[in-house]
């Protein structure tokens, strides 16, 4: 059923001369991407450079217009079997892990694989529990088997999507592939999702990372594939004889600068925009800070600090919220005034969702670009020339490709979805900007596009807070940044930024408060 592909032997998995269109756009020309056995290997590109593209075809979502496509020696035909690549050992860790809440660890790790009994065909739950057990033993996890996922925290969940990925899989063997999911962790339980990745890898078992951190790839991986413009830009980079500024050359085509993209801003008592007192909420707990009109201001802090919290208390879509918000002299009541009051008083929130809080993905850009101005060019009629000119002047301000107002959000790589998320609010020219990890699951082009972008809005006078747990972005685009701990801003950092000492901060503030808390 199944014959050798020639030449890849030592592979683990092996994909060759991989191309696939969409109509006249091509997306994937003749890629190529080899993983050896017991390897972590990353693959990284900028938005639209065809990654996911790659990922959907291997795993069955898309047919490739052409492709050899191997496991351990095994030729796998197209279209793909799911089945087959269970039985094969390849398996997925998705961005947003696809684990359901209200079921137990054991049903969503073995969703689709329960054993029956013989006779009365039921599903034999010791046996399930049991081999979830072993699976758990791999990962030196005590998670109960029979807990609900909705139960567990963060960094449990990760676990349990690897359990569900191995479940296939015989130890020291297969290949898992893990899509962005590493952004479905706090940052600070990060480290023990890397060691775990690198005990399966040192055990034989490959792993392939999709990130956008540089920083994570060159920390985990052993080899790097760069995709560009649906191409190989390089493959096979031993990462340990590589940088990750040469990486971003790779990425771009060309160099990129790290300095700060705009001087900072003196500051001028006075004169804020905006006036948060006394905030409380789920995490936050008196919170006060100001933000001045042309200043941009960063926030971070680690889970439950509160900083992710933050940015949906001041934009009036956090109902758990309470304390005040004064904006241009006009005070608003978290929790109590409806949304709507704090966009006609000038605050838009860009939530770190966009998938399921910032745009409708089944609608076109132009729809969602235009759906918070309506009001304002609307009469008896709303005027396309209007909708157009607006969709050009953004597109060129943030760099939106493809140029195509009618294609829907949904087609978009995820930076041009980020971008038009942003753009809609901006189109607003709004008195308070805020933001959470404006720049999450985007390529390091993108993420240049929005960093200056926000410098802009600042420039023009608006007040800006960023919450965010990327500190190098912080360094680069803020005045100052606070730092949050235990609900409320604990320490100021102004002057000449570092993503280090921003970094550092958070850490110290989050081990001081585990000090204090016993």
């Amino acid at each position: 059923m199944t014959a050798p592909v020639a030449g890849s032997l030592t592979a683990r998995l092996d994909l060759r001369g991989v191309s696939k269109s969409f109509g006249r756009v091509q997306v994937l020309d003749a890629v190529s991407l080899n993983v050896a056995p017991g390897e972590v290997h990353g693959l990284i590109g900028q938005n639209g450079s065809g990654k996911t593209t790659l990922i959907k075809l291997l795993s069955g979502f898309h047919t490739p217009d052409a492709a050899e496509f191997g496991v351990d020696g095994q030729v796998i035909p197209w279209p793909v079997d799911p089945r087959q690549l269970h039985a094969c050992g390849l398996s997925f860790v998705h961005q947003d892990l696809g684990l359901v809440g209200s079921l137990s660890v054991v049903e969503n790790a073995r969703v689709g694989l329960f054993s029956q009994r013989k006779w009365t065909k039921r599903v034999d739950w010791d046996r399930e529990r049991r081999l979830v057990r072993q699976t758990l033993d791999r990962l030196n996890s005590d998670i109960d088997p029979d807990t609900p996922v909705a139960a567990l925290a963060a960094p449990d969940r990760a676990v349990v999507a690897l359990v569900r990925a191995l479940q296939s899989h015989r130890p020291g063997q297969g290949c898992i592939v893990i899509d962005e999911a590493t952004r479905a962790l706090p940052r600070e339980t990060l480290p023990r999702f890397y060691e775990m990745i690198r005990d399966l890898s040192g055990a034989g078992a490959s792993v392939v990372v999709v990130s956008h951190r540089l920083k994570e790839i060159m920390e985990l991986t052993d080899r790097v594939t760069v995709l560009r413009d649906g191409r190989v830009a390089a493959a096979g980079v031993v990462t340990a004889d590589t940088s990750a500024q040469e990486l971003t050359r790779l990425l771009l085509g060309r160099d990129s600068e790290h300095a700060p993209l705009q001087p900072l801003m003196p500051t001028q008592a006075g004169s804020a925009a905006i006036e948060v007192r006394s905030l409380a909420g789920r995490y936050l707990r008196d919170c006060s800070l100001a933000v001045q009109a042309g200043e941009v201001v960063g926030v971070i802090g680690a889970t439950e600090s509160g900083y992710e919290e933050l940015p949906y208390a001041l934009g009036g879509a956090a109902s758990a919220a309470s304390g005040e918000v004064t904006v241009a002299g006009r005070t608003l009541r978290p929790g109590a005034d409806p949304l709507r009051e704090f966009v006609a008083a000038g605050v838009a929130l860009v939530p770190g969702d966009r998938a399921s809080e910032g745009l409708a993905l089944s609608v076109s850009v132009l729809e969602n670009l235009s759906l918070p101005t309506l009001g304002e060019h609307t009469a008896f009629w709303l005027s396309r020339k209007w909708q157009l000119s607006a969709f050009e002047n953004m597109a060129d301000e943030l760099g939106i490709v493809p140029r195509r107002p009618e294609m829907t959000a949904g087609r978009l790589s995820g930076g041009n979805q980020q971008k038009v998320l942003l753009a809609k609010w901006l189109l607003r020219r709004p008195a308070v900007l805020v933001m959470h990890e404006p720049t999450q699951a985007v390529d390091v082009g993108a993420r240049r596009d929005i960093l200056t972008a926000i410098r802009r809005v600042a420039q023009r006078g608006s007040a800006v807070l960023v919450c965010s747990i990327e500190a190098d972005d912080l360094a680069q685009v803020c005045d100052r940044v606070l730092v949050m701990a235990d609900g409320r801003v604990v320490r100021e950092l102004a002057g000449e930024l570092a993503a280090e000492s921003i970094l550092s901060a958070a850490l110290s503030a989050h081990a001081d408060r585990m000090v204090s808390h016993g």
